[in-house]
């Protein structure tokens, strides 16, 4: 049953929280998850990303709950290869895939560019057959602004490429959906409500952490939600977790699809990293195509200045 929803003073008072206090609510919600699951018949089991907070999330949980948690990694072709090591030598680690490869999905749904957001806006706006929608994704409707595309973004509405937010979906979260319903099984995942505006707003109008219902694929629970990317370092830090190497190299903070496009006009650290550890897999990505236009394209109508085009520029 959905919690009573609670107020963004009240999110940020518990961010404030010291980490003893935080890892306490953690447990508390991973204990309230692991007995619905208990309670329904299902097999509990960490989202493990080999990211950041989804390492925290599985060593807390099985510190506290026992080795034999399992975590669920789903490899879609486009992590760093330092991602899929660390998952490998992971122990009680379980690998699954996407139906379709990131050029497929490439292919036939577009790029993910700007943020999920706008992408979404995009999409709705390039492929709705209601008038009322698109209207509302380009000028909102008096009240609201919620999911309306910026005025930046508008050219991408008439780009021969199409811009999606699709990948995600198809990606990671169809696999996860499918492995649950054939084998019974619910999942916790390690995102934090800092992260994004999207994050936030959930956590809030889910009134916590958790999210029950007697429909389990309504049930939702992020036991970290209340935590910052500082406290997870003071977490590996204090129990001296093993991490993913990647997160020592610079210009990266957080890891996942190397070809992603989402916030890549604030940072293109991933894309630099990418060029300048493993140019194959950088120059693979840069040629995903929709429609003919390669992802380098796009990226370049962003804005975003490549690390190949700005050695180029130098020398």
């Amino acid at each position: 049953m959905r919690a009573n929803t609670m107020s963004i003073s009240l999110l940020r008072e518990r961010q404030a929280w010291p980490l003893e206090q935080k890892i306490d609510h953690t447990v508390g919600a991973i204990d309230a998850f692991l007995a619905y699951c208990r309670e329904h018949g299902r097999n509990p089991y960490v989202s493990f990303s080999g990211g950041l907070n989804s390492t925290v999330l599985l060593h807390l949980a099985r510190r506290v709950f026992g080795a034999d948690l399992k975590g669920v990694f789903c490899s879609t072709g486009n992590e760093f290869p330092e991602i899929v090591r660390f998952v490998r030598q992971t122990p009680n680690v379980e690998i699954i895939h996407p139906a379709l490869t990131p050029r497929q999905v490439m292919e036939q749904y577009g790029f993910p560019l700007v943020s999920k957001e706008q992408a979404h806006a995009v999409r709705n706006i390039r492929t709705t057959k209601s008038e009322k929608l698109r209207n509302y994704r380009l000028y909102g409707d008096g009240i609201r602004q919620h999911g309306v595309l910026a005025k930046k973004w508008r050219y991408l509405t008439k780009e021969p490429y199409m811009t999606s937010e699709k990948c995600c979906e198809i990606l990671k979260k169809r696999p996860f959906a499918k492995y649950n319903r054939q084998t019974q099984s619910l999942p916790m995942v390690g995102t934090m409500a800092g992260e994004s505006k999207r994050r936030e707003f959930t956590y809030i109008n889910n009134g916590g952490c958790n999210v029950f219902d007697a429909d389990p694929r309504k049930v939702h629970s992020a036991p970290l939600s209340i935590w910052t990317g500082a406290d997870c370092w003071e977490y590996i830090r204090r129990y001296d977790v093993p991490y993913c190497e990647i997160y020592d190299v610079e210009d990266i903070d957080r890891t996942g699809c190397v070809f992603c496009g989402f916030g890549a006009q604030f940072n293109a650290g991933r894309f630099r990293v990418l060029y300048n550890r493993y140019p194959k897999l950088y120059c693979m990505a840069m040629n995903y195509t929709n429609n003919g236009y390669t992802l380098r394209h796009a990226l370049r109508r962003m804005g975003v200045m490549l690390p190949d085009e700005q050695r180029e520029l130098f020398q």
